[in-house]
């Protein structure tokens, strides 16, 4: 939504581009047009996730689940979508999730999640697990292989600085420990 409301606020300008790109940076020919990451037409009552998991970790096959579960009350409405690189083990999963009490016609990926969960604690040192996340949205992460009271220590201070700054609701859990701890497993 965003990239296209770039679109249309470049056509309505008195003298508009006559070629762009939208969605790329063009650091050569400098044809981009800049989109307003705040821009959001979601609306409140739609639940807005996003988890990060580890390819064949069961990440992406529990939310499928859990769309399904969802879906099949009369009272929600589910979609899903997921990312993943082509390599089925070892790549970083990304799921998109939304459900709410209306239909939901989002043909495109969460771009402000009210819940993060992050399933690899090193994921925070690899990329921006929490750029899409909502001011003030609840992030659930697994501190394996630290415990939870070791995860604010351990944390980049980026992400640090950008958990006080969104004002996120943070949950740590050792899932690993949890499972195994109760005789579920290494997923």
């Amino acid at each position: 939504p965003a990239m296209v409301k770039a679109v249309f606020d470049e056509l309505s300008k008195t003298r508009p581009k006559n070629h762009f790109t939208v969605g790329i940076v063009d650091d050569v020919t400098h044809t981009s047009l800049d989109v307003d990451p705040t821009f959001i037409i979601e609306s409140d009552k739609v639940v807005r996730a996003m988890f990060y998991g580890l390819g064949a970790d069961g990440t992406v096959g529990a939310n499928k689940n859990s769309i399904k579960i969802i879906g099949d009350d009369p009272e929600f409405y589910a979609q899903g979508y997921f990312v993943y690189d082509s390599k089925k083990s070892g790549s970083q999963t990304v799921s998109h999730l939304r459900f709410g009490p209306d239909p939901i016609r989002s043909p495109y990926l969460v771009q402000s999640a009210n819940f993060i969960g992050c399933h690899q604690f090193n994921f925070l040192d690899r990329g921006d697990v929490l750029k899409n996340a909502a001011q003030g949205a609840v992030l659930l992460l697994n501190t394996s292989p630290y415990q939870p009271e070791q995860a604010w220590d351990r944390l980049p201070r980026p992400v640090q600085e950008q958990i006080i700054a969104k004002k996120l609701k943070v949950h740590a859990i050792n899932a690993e420990q949890v499972a195994r701890d109760n005789g579920m497993g290494t997923r």
